[in-house]
């Protein structure tokens, strides 16, 4: 049976008023028949009389591939929301996504081919000084990753990713005593074991709490409160957390010894350009190329005069090649440079 619902006079729960049903706005669309339930719901959300729902999902998905929405204000489609900037694209991708039997997909697709996406990101200052924000869509989406896809893309480009699907939350590195309590349960933090820390951000543990630190630090929201839209600051902080956190410590050893290991690069000049590449996608121009080179020579000079801390590096990657302790931590070193680069964690 139905549980009866009332409203409660004065909100005093002791005192039950006029008995209610579970119904929808009179004031969007008609309701559509069955019975009260969930089921019914859901049917009344999706149906054509009612565009809110596929404009609200499509506007999400372009604010994720542009950084910014056609409405910007995706948390707020009311009155005290921003109008949208191209009203008829929205509508057009809104029909396109109920037609096509609300296929993500297909919507994401679609986008991702358009020219407006597939344009340049280059600008001038003339462009910056009249729609910094790209509102006009004059050129490509270019925008700081989110938290979790700097994670995951660090391990992408080290080799270390793990694509496993599903299964319990993992916990990657973090500052001992953060989950320490003062009086109540003590729990314990135990960071998990090497390939299984090193899946996809998704599965991070979460203690609203006590968040994870390296994601806090890029603006990864808090799960105190629901958030549709994440902020993207530029600190000194997310530097020094790229250069020291010891995941992506560990990513630059791996991408170190990834580059050294490979069997199609064999000088300096072809292992740099590979390092590269695995970090921001595009070959090096000569003059990047010469300046690694400076680095690399600078930190092999370095830890040859210091041979304990090289082969406390090799030791802590796991490296025992042919190539000397000095050498390799040099390259974890130009590793470490290359994934902290502002175009290793922006999408070109």
């Amino acid at each position: 049976a139905v549980r009866p619902s009332a409203i409660f006079e004065r909100g005093d729960y002791r005192k039950p008023g006029k008995a209610v049903t579970p119904s929808v706005p009179a004031g969007l669309h008609s309701p559509i028949d069955g019975p009260p339930n969930r089921l019914t719901l859901a049917r009344w959300l999706v149906d054509r009389n009612n565009p809110l729902v596929a404009r609200v999902t499509v506007n999400r998905w372009w604010a994720e591939l542009f950084g910014r929405g056609l409405v910007g204000t995706p948390e707020d489609f009311g009155i005290k929301g921003e109008l949208p900037t191209h009203p008829e694209l929205l509508d057009w991708l809104s029909v396109e996504f109920m037609e096509h039997n609300w296929s993500m997909k297909h919507v994401l697709r679609t986008i991702v081919l358009s020219s407006a996406y597939q344009q340049s990101s280059s600008t001038t200052s003339e462009q910056l000084e009249h729609d910094d924000l790209n509102v006009h869509l004059a050129r490509g989406p270019r925008f700081r990753m989110d938290a979790e896809m700097i994670r995951d893309n660090a391990l992408a480009v080290s080799g270390l990713l793990n694509l496993q699907q599903g299964g319990p939350p993992i916990r990657p590195p973090q500052p001992e005593g953060l989950w320490a309590k003062v009086g109540g349960v003590q729990y314990d933090y135990e960071v998990s074991p090497p390939g299984q820390r090193h899946r996809r951000g998704i599965y991070v543990v979460i203690k609203r709490s006590a968040p994870n630190p390296t994601l806090n630090t890029f603006d990864a929201p808090g799960r105190l409160t629901c958030s549709a839209k994440r902020a993207r600051t530029n600190t000194p902080l997310q530097a020094l957390s790229l250069l020291n956190d010891p995941v992506f410590v560990e990513c630059a050893q791996a991408m170190a010894a990834r580059v050294l290991s490979s069997s199609s690069v064999h000088t300096v000049e072809e292992r740099l350009s590979l390092a590269m590449t695995l970090a921001v996608a595009r070959t090096p121009s000569q003059q990047e190329l010469a300046t690694l080179a400076s680095l690399l020579n600078d930190q092999r000079a370095k830890f040859q005069l210091r041979p304990q801390d090289a082969q406390s590096i090799a030791k802590q990657g796991g490296w025992n090649e042919s190539s000397s302790a000095s050498d390799y931590a040099a390259w974890v070193s130009v590793c470490r440079v290359l994934l902290n680069l502002h175009e290793t964690i922006t999408r070109p």
